[in-house]
């Protein structure tokens, strides 16, 4: 059994390009092109109300869900998705 965690992915955080290009593969390798964000994920997530949180296991993204809070009253997950197999 490996450790998992879960951390939300900060804008100045060191690993962002890592994590956003592990997240691009699992987008290619599960969604469609017309539903995939792999080109655009990184736009996505550098809006001003978007946000993501992943989960590592064994020092890999295992899963993510990225969300939007369109108010201070609501937010909702906007991509959700977990890796086959690790």
């Amino acid at each position: 059994m490996g450790s998992e965690v879960i951390v939300e992915l900060q804008r100045n955080s060191t690993n962002w390009a890592n994590v956003v290009g592990e997240i691009v593969k699992i987008e290619r390798k599960i969604f469609p092109k017309h539903e995939s964000l792999a080109r655009s994920f990184d736009e996505e997530l550098r809006k001003k109300n978007s946000g993501l949180l992943y989960t590592e296991l064994n020092g890999e993204v295992a899963g993510y869900a990225m969300y939007s809070w369109p108010s201070s009253l609501c937010a909702s997950i906007t991509k959700l998705a977990v890796k086959g197999e690790l």
